[in-house]
């Protein structure tokens, strides 16, 4: 029967965004709290959302120091993270500002160009008129409805040469989307996926599958369990990788998902993921700060059988999907 890990006390669950802002822009508060309560904090594991923390206490502290420390550290958290979302709606009214502003200069050279056509149409037009008042302002709005279908959402003028994307039907000027889809292969509007994404994970790994009925997640009792291993030797970085000619060592990955319909759908879709090289990638590992090393790619892998989310573990009601979410974002579907 395999064996999974357990909890701990001396740990907390933070995201990912939270914690890097506090690191970044309030290191000072950190700096206090580690010194108010003689305690160490590290990084201990991470998913492609949050960080795992181990608050380390010295040999002879207090009794209660971890208690402290924890609530301490929960605090100053929970305020990190309202500062974050002040400055991410600073950010955005910014933003939505700036774009206001460039729509607003491209409706006012278009609407020129519209009101000189009409004008000129009008002198041609025997008998008839401009016409004004609300009048004028009904011809606006049917120009109006004409632009948005004639615009390109990427730069935000006339579409020159539409290009339709076939899934989606959503339209660009052919140079713009072009462009946009060497960046990423998807759609800019809604995300679609286009083509087939393809990592950096190194080529000599090899995934193992095999199957535990003995072996229980919690939440998933009335099914056995999928055992998927991960190998990869050590080798050398290619063109491809950060530091090309440089040795990274190999490595080792265990993750588990219950043996039911979802479950064995998700399989398949870890397999196309490991196929095309996206499971993996060569980084600095947040964990250890080693670089140069075998690190996970953003698709999330339950790597305990129990402990909850906040340890990578079972019970995690909403996972299976979550996951497949990550996956169809990086193109890897049943389709």
């Amino acid at each position: 029967m395999a064996a999974c890990g357990g909890t701990t006390k001396n740990r907390l669950t933070v995201n990912k965004h939270v914690w890097d802002f506090l690191t970044k822009e309030s290191p000072a508060k950190l700096v206090k709290l580690k010194e108010e309560n003689k305690v160490g904090i590290l990084i201990d594991g991470e998913t492609s959302e949050i960080y795992v923390l181990q608050i380390t206490l010295p040999a002879h502290g207090p009794s209660n120091g971890l208690y402290l420390a924890r609530k301490a550290l929960k605090a100053l958290l929970k305020e990190t993270e309202k500062e974050l979302k002040k400055a991410q709606r600073q950010s955005e009214l910014m933003g939505c500002m700036a774009l206001m502003e460039k729509s607003r200069e491209h409706g006012a050279v278009e609407l020129h160009r519209r009101g000189a056509a009409l004008i000129s149409r009008g002198q041609q037009t025997s008998g008839s008129r401009v016409v004004s008042g609300s009048g004028g302002v009904a011809s606006c709005s049917r120009g109006g409805e004409e632009e948005q279908d004639s615009q390109c959402p990427i730069c935000l003028g006339e579409i020159q040469n539409i290009k339709t994307l076939e899934k989606c039907k959503h339209s660009f000027c052919e140079d713009c989307i072009t462009r946009a889809l060497q960046v990423k292969k998807a759609c800019p509007m809604c995300g679609r996926f286009y083509g087939q994404l393809v990592g950096n994970q190194p080529e000599n790994g090899r995934m193992l599958v095999s199957k535990d009925s003995s072996l229980l997640l919690p939440g998933y009792e009335k099914y056995g369990t999928i055992i998927i291993q991960y190998v990869f030797p050590p080798g050398i970085q290619g063109v491809e990788h950060p530091n090309p000619g440089v040795r990274y060592p190999g490595t080792t990955r265990v993750a588990y998902l219950p043996d039911c319909p979802e479950g064995n759908k998700v399989l398949a879709l870890f397999r196309k993921a490991f196929d095309q090289r996206l499971t993996f990638t060569i980084g600095t590992s947040m964990t250890t700060g080693r670089a140069n090393v075998i690190t996970w790619n953003d698709i999330h892998h339950k790597t305990n059988c129990t402990g909850g989310p906040q340890l990578f573990g079972y019970p995690d009601p909403t996972y299976l999907a979550r996951v497949q979410e990550e996956l169809r974002a990086k193109g890897i579907t049943n389709d």
